[in-house]
């Protein structure tokens, strides 16, 4: 009993100094992967919560261990806690793809994804978000008298990013409870607010309509909410919130996308494979190197992949683009896949025309990146490249860069 305790005790040490093949010959000898130290943490907590260790907590999952093995104690918790608190994005990406539940609380009535926004760490609230979640993207959101942010003057509207996921795990035939968050930007870890969705009354956008608005009203605080599409043209990516606000996801289910190794360093724009422990929700997320984004790729004719909004504001026949979604979809899908547009502050609204701004910013083509923008595609009236470019998309594919309507003509601008 004492040799079978020193074995245990022994791959714990060996896991605190990083040694994994001794971590794999005593576990070979019997030796437990699930002895505890003096506050309660096993091999793999101990793993998880420490940036250096992500090959050890690999290697302890391949060999068995419990991935929800939970610490008592105020700040205890399960191993996606722990990685969570540290902003480890990566430890959580592994857990999460090798069953880890996110919506263990611990003993101060926190989930991982609560931890993380407490702790501000952005990339792991967007990495656990994109597993569970049934909707996320950007969306307009008006606010003044009557509605959220009551305290404007005046009507106004703002570009946001909602996200809506379960409070807890679904268990069919129950209805989900579902939640709707909403972020000033994805760039935030704290939401701006959640509505509890059961305790709300949506009312259904007419989409039947040119500029269709879904209002949500929270019975609990008497807030009014009211959201339409990014662009005038976008009435798709409200047709999804409203969709999933009901209960339907929107996102690919995880059993879909399976089978390829998370953070192969070698597989460019690569993404974590989805297996999240609920089959029925899970979806596309952003590939990222511990310290920077990769660039969104947006696949065309993809129902499943989130769309790249565009901007319509309301100087007539302007066009911004907003911030780079942290979206991306799954390189396995064959579709061809183009850039999205470069990133722009979703508030400012700003137009370059024959290098004169109109807004108080320049803007330039985005296609070049380089020339200004002096031209317009006929008949959906984008502003959003040089005329140059314009003229060479209009002869291999003829869509527009914006919306991807045919280009019938492609009309130069003069700015005064």
């Amino acid at each position: 009993m004492g040799q079978k305790q020193s074995k245990d005790r022994l791959l714990y040490q060996y896991v605190v100094n990083g040694d994994i093949g001794g971590i794999q010959f005593l576990s070979k000898q019997g030796a437990s992967l699930e002895w505890k130290d003096k506050q309660g943490k096993t091999p793999l907590i101990v793993a998880a919560k420490d940036p250096g260790l992500y090959d050890v907590a690999k290697t302890l999952i391949e060999l068995g261990a419990n991935v929800n093995a939970f610490c008592k104690g105020s700040h205890g918790g399960t191993p996606l806690h722990y990685a969570a608190k540290e902003g480890i994005e990566r430890t959580v990406a592994l857990l999460l793809l090798h069953g880890a539940n996110a919506f263990v609380k611990n003993h101060e009535n926190r989930t991982p994804l609560d931890v993380a926004r407490k702790n501000g760490r952005n990339l792991v609230v967007r990495e656990i978000e994109g597993r569970i979640c049934y909707f996320s993207g950007y969306i307009r959101e008006t606010f003044g008298p009557g509605f959220s942010d009551a305290t404007s003057l005046q009507m106004s509207s703002r570009v946001i990013w909602v996200v809506v996921v379960p409070r807890s795990l679904h268990k069919p035939p129950k209805r989900p409870e579902l939640e709707l968050v909403i972020y000033s930007t994805p760039q935030d870890a704290e939401p701006r607010r959640i509505v509890l969705l059961r305790k709300s009354k949506i009312k259904e956008p007419r989409f039947d309509q040119p500029s269709p608005a879904m209002n949500i009203l929270d019975k609990r605080t008497g807030i009014r909410y009211k959201f339409s599409p990014v662009s005038y043209s976008d009435k798709q990516q409200l047709r999804r919130l409203y969709n999933a606000c009901k209960g339907i996801s929107q996102v690919k289910p995880a059993s879909a996308q399976m089978g390829v190794e998370p953070w192969d360093s070698s597989v460019q724009n690569s993404e974590p494979p989805r297996n999240s422990w609920d089959h029925t929700i899970s979806s596309p997320t952003t590939w990222r190197t511990p310290t920077r984004p990769s660039p969104p790729m947006t696949p065309i004719n993809n129902p499943w992949a989130q769309e790249s909004p565009r901007i319509m504001k309301n100087i007539p026949g302007s066009w911004s683009a907003p911030h780079l979604s942290p979206l991306h979809t799954d390189i396995r899908h064959s579709e061809t896949i183009v850039p999205s547009a470069p990133p722009l502050v979703p508030d400012t609204e700003t137009v370059q025309i024959s290098g004169k701004d109109v807004a108080g910013s320049s803007s330039s083509c985005v296609v070049c990146w380089e020339a200004p923008v002096e031209a317009a595609c006929v008949p959906c009236g984008h502003v959003s490249s040089c005329l140059s470019c314009l003229q060479e998309i209009k002869s291999k594919n003829g869509v527009c860069p914006v919306c991807r309507a045919h280009i019938d003509q492609v009309m130069k601008l003069y700015g005064i």
